[in-house]
């Protein structure tokens, strides 16, 4: 098959990592089928829109012919919510996902990327930087049902498929949900744009992960094709940032001084997470390219309209 004619399929290609996962694809010369009940912004010759939920398998069944690979981005709750609706959480982060990836093997698919949880699937931490063979416990839903794809992942692994399982550390950058309170920094960012204040649970010494939606997309892609399989590939900035330093390169970027009210700490706050990304550089052949204060100042730019 040529380059040019390669078919690939996203599930979720309207949510935040979908559209840049899309975009980088398009750049890359795939011809893309976006799955999903939004189509996203992107308008472009090699990019249809198959609108409908992932839990449809006819839709699902004729989305997928022909596809070469499958992006499965998708989530039914978002991480908040997973809590509050474990058994639908559940229907749609478990079952569902183990019915993209029959549907995958019984059309021939050659290969199935699965968007999993840096964030939720380890639970209470041990060791940091975080390898991908750290106990993982999850104490959330959304990370319970994360696991559990990546484990059915494995099991359909040889039978029909090769996958691979992507745990994508805490993303950020334009386009991401503020209304779903999704992401610290983009709620940061927004928040300083528009001279709202920003609310922090603790002292602000909390580390996490934050990579930039761009080198996750670039991951996704590369996934595509890398001879890595069965597996999970943490893809994270490795190397954290605490959330005042997130705000020091705020006021470096806009060179103005948000206002920011600390709350009391909360309970399940892990005081330090970040991923190792050892096995990407070496499986995927990736390494992220986005500095943090250059996303965050192409964030600060794209609120500024």
């Amino acid at each position: 098959m040529a380059f040019s004619d390669r078919v690939a399929l996203v599930i979720g290609g309207g949510g935040f990592i979908g559209q840049a996962l899309v975009a980088q694809l398009l750049e890359d010369g795939w011809l893309i089928r976006n799955l999903d009940f939004i189509a996203g912004p992107a308008d472009h010759p090699s990019l249809s829109h198959w609108q409908g939920s992932f839990m449809n398998r006819d839709l699902l069944r004729e989305a997928m012919v022909g596809a070469e690979c499958v992006f499965h981005l998708a989530s039914t709750h978002f991480p908040r919510e997973a809590n509050l609706h474990p058994r639908a959480d559940a229907e749609g982060g478990i079952v569902g996902t183990v019915a993209v990836a029959e549907t995958a093997a019984e059309m021939g698919v050659r290969r199935m990327v699965f968007a999993s949880s840096g964030g939720t699937v380890y639970g209470p931490l041990t060791q940091v930087p975080v390898p991908e063979d750290h106990p993982t416990r999850p104490i959330t839903a959304y990370g319970i049902s994360k696991l559990a794809g990546e484990h059915y992942m494995r099991f359909f692994d040889g039978r029909g498929v090769s996958t691979v399982s992507l745990r994508v550390a805490n993303p950020y950058g334009p386009g991401q949900n503020i209304s779903k309170a999704q992401g610290a920094l983009t709620t940061f960012c927004h928040h300083a744009a528009f001279g709202l204040p920003i609310e922090i649970w603790g002292d602000g010494s909390v580390v996490r992960d934050f990579v930039h939606v761009d080198d996750v997309a670039s991951a996704f892609a590369l996934a595509a094709d890398a001879p890595a399989r069965g597996t999970e590939i943490n893809i994270g900035s490795g190397r954290g940032a605490s959330l005042n330093e997130l705000l020091d390169l705020i006021r470096a970027v806009t060179g103005r001084d948000p206002d920011v009210t600390y709350h009391p700490a909360r309970a399940f706050d892990v005081p330090r997470s970040v991923l190792s990304i050892d096995r990407a550089r070496a499986a995927l052949g990736w390494t992220p390219q986005v500095e943090l204060r250059d996303g965050i100042a192409g964030m600060m730019q794209s609120f500024a309209g």
